[in-house]
């Protein structure tokens, strides 16, 4: 393992729970991922008429509270857990980017990580997306954030929040000033400020096209894009890549509001869908040969 991959998986050891990715489909699928219910503890007694009736009442006796059932304590994820599952979500974004971007027949250059709602992890899955590619790749990468709604890359990299995308587009500032380098392989470039003007930005964007306007020669780009049904602008925006992932977020975003996204995105290029927060049932034996 080399120096980027070590620093990578310190990064998110603590963020990891466990992700898993399912593979490149033809189209959108929609994959059932709630819990199995746990059996729950039952008692069984018999009727008052198969026992025989007393002679005389007995004197009345206090009711007793039911016994509680002790529940078994979970175990906290050990340091070496986390960085198992960092490593596995890894190697499934390893998987996926050559999938899409190194494939043989029509490989990509241009991805976008979109969602049904906010908060499934997709931000979370495009910064993966963009580390690990760059680490694979010898062709540049950029992490492009096309969510005004809720900007957090400034955040998490350190950047400032201004300029960006936005004010770029407007004319407002230069094409380097947006551009920040953040590894030697990787630059982010964030959303800036777009006020009331995002939907003439993104028509825009969509009419020159997101590669030629903003793509240096051979780069790459990853995107995150805003969630689908709860932005007024989600659809346009998934029309800015050559191809889309959705990301659920497993045993909580209602099933027919998956199914809603899927069916508007239909007709755009949806390689997958990425469950979030799966709770593996693999034996971890296993795992480790993976």
């Amino acid at each position: 393992m080399n120096r980027s991959d070590r620093s990578s998986d310190r990064s998110i050891e603590h963020q990891v729970t466990e992700k898993l990715i399912v593979p490149p489909s033809t189209g959108p699928m929609v994959t059932s991922s709630k819990p199995e219910a746990e059996p729950s503890m039952v008692e069984f007694s018999r009727s008052a008429a198969d026992y025989p009736r007393p002679a005389a009442m007995p004197p009345a006796i206090a009711p007793q509270r039911p016994r509680q059932v002790a529940q078994p304590v979970k175990k906290p994820a050990s340091k070496k857990q986390d960085l198992m599952s960092a490593r596995l979500l890894r190697e499934r974004c390893r998987q996926l980017s050559l999938s899409l971007f190194f494939r043989e027949q029509a490989p990509v250059r241009s991805i976008g990580f979109t969602s049904t709602l906010g908060g499934e992890g997709k931000t979370f899955m495009a910064r993966m997306m963009a580390t690990v590619l760059a680490d694979d790749s010898s062709e540049p990468v950029a992490l492009v954030e096309c969510n005004w709604d809720h900007p957090t890359l400034h955040e998490y990299y350190g950047l400032p929040a201004t300029p960006g995308l936005a004010e770029w587009l407007r004319g407002e500032c230069s094409e380097a000033a947006i551009r920040h380098q953040v590894s030697y392989n990787l630059t982010v470039i964030p959303a800036g400020s777009a006020d009331q003007d995002v939907v003439r930005l993104l028509r825009q964007l969509r009419h020159e096209g997101l590669l030629q306007v903003l793509a240096a020669p051979n780069e790459f780009l990853v995107v995150d894009l805003p969630p689908i049904m709860t932005s007024g602008y989600g659809m346009l925006a998934a029309g800015l890549v050559e191809a889309l992932l959705l990301v659920v977020r497993a045993g909580v975003t209602p099933n027919d509001l998956i199914a809603e996204a899927c069916t508007q995105l239909k007709d755009l290029p949806v390689e997958g869908i990425v469950l979030n927060q799966v709770r593996s049932h693999i034996p971890r034996w296993i795992r480790q040969m993976m």
